[in-house]
């Protein structure tokens, strides 16, 4: 993806959750969840995290308790973007609410 292109399937809001990204290893470092989506999430990662692009881990979001396996879309300046390999379903997956404050009904 050239830089400055937004490639985006869904529209993301600025968001601020609690989070925990576990890598294959189960490796776990606390982050911030931001700019969230029904396809995916931005998120803010600590120093000593290095997943590279591509590779697949598990991200928790406390706010929902949800678990789900993402996949690495790109990582620089400490953050990552996470596409959630399975679309959030917002009526099954309890979000409605969220949903609808985003302005998303």
């Amino acid at each position: 993806m050239a830089e400055g292109i937004i490639n985006r399937q869904s529209t993301r809001r600025r968001t601020l959750f609690g989070g925990v990204v576990y890598d294959d290893a189960r490796k776990a470092w606390e982050c911030s969840v931001s700019d969230f989506s029904e396809e995916g999430v931005k998120v803010r990662m600590p120093p000593d995290a290095n997943l590279e692009m591509g590779s697949f881990v598990d991200l928790k979001i406390n706010k929902f308790n949800d678990l789900r396996r993402c996949k690495v879309m790109w990582a620089r300046d400490g953050f990552i973007g996470l596409q959630f390999l399975i679309k959030i379903d917002r009526v099954k997956d309890g979000m409605t609410d969220f949903f609808k404050i985003m302005g998303k009904s």
